[in-house]
């Protein structure tokens, strides 16, 4: 690399920075579409329990015990299967970056995802926190729309907090998963990087097997 440094006005680091900065986003896409899979996974074996179990679902005194072991058994799998694609895109893109296309490359694809990621990381933890208070605040009733001219509370069950509800069903997991998550994009990629830095500088005097000038 050059004696001063990274040059991002070089092509092929321009060009990996628009690249880097996808990948939080891409991150993010595979996490929320994880959390969506594990949910109605979910939904399916309470629905079976409900369904199997006389008495389950109306309360009824007596009634059979509900399968606590599968439900748990459904979320621990879903927490480590559904994780496995987004950290090998974590993982394997500044190594195939750097083996491919050498070390400016690299540079370039940790710059963007370093600025795409802190944005999008603060983005989602205040929007699913936002969303999250803005259902709690209507469950309160702190919200009142006029019917015939009467301000009228808008608590659980109307429409307004269904609305609210469907929100927080996307900013839940934007805050829990996905936000916090876009931390750990950053400081992977970057130690990924910087354990493999020396195989890099190996390869065509860093430029990759692609021998990118």
């Amino acid at each position: 690399m050059e004696a001063s440094g990274v040059n991002v006005l070089k092509p092929i680091t321009f060009c990996m920075l628009f690249i880097g900065a996808m990948i939080p986003y891409w991150f993010t896409a595979m996490t929320m579409k994880s959390v969506g899979t594990a949910a109605m996974a979910m939904v399916k074996e309470v629905a079976r329990q409900f369904a199997e179990i006389p008495g389950l679902l109306e309360g009824t005194p007596g009634h059979g015990p509900p399968d606590h072991a599968k439900c748990i058994k459904i979320s621990t799998d879903a927490s480590l299967k559904e994780m496995v694609p987004p950290g090998m895109l974590v993982i394997l893109s500044p190594i195939l970056v750097g083996a491919l296309l050498g070390v400016h490359a690299v540079s370039g694809l940790l710059v963007g995802a370093l600025v795409s990621g802190v944005q999008l990381a603060i983005s989602q933890s205040n929007t699913g926190g936002a969303w999250d208070n803005a259902k709690k605040y209507v469950e309160k009733g702190c919200v009142s729309i006029l019917v015939n001219g009467v301000p009228v509370a808008q608590r659980k069950g109307s429409e307004l907090h269904k609305a609210a509800v469907c929100g927080d069903t996307v900013g839940d997991p934007l805050k829990d998963t996905s936000g916090p998550a876009i931390n750990i994009v950053m400081k992977l990629m970057a130690i990924i990087s910087l354990v493999f830095a020396d195989y890099f500088m190996s390869i065509n005097g860093g430029h990759g097997y692609l021998n990118v000038q």
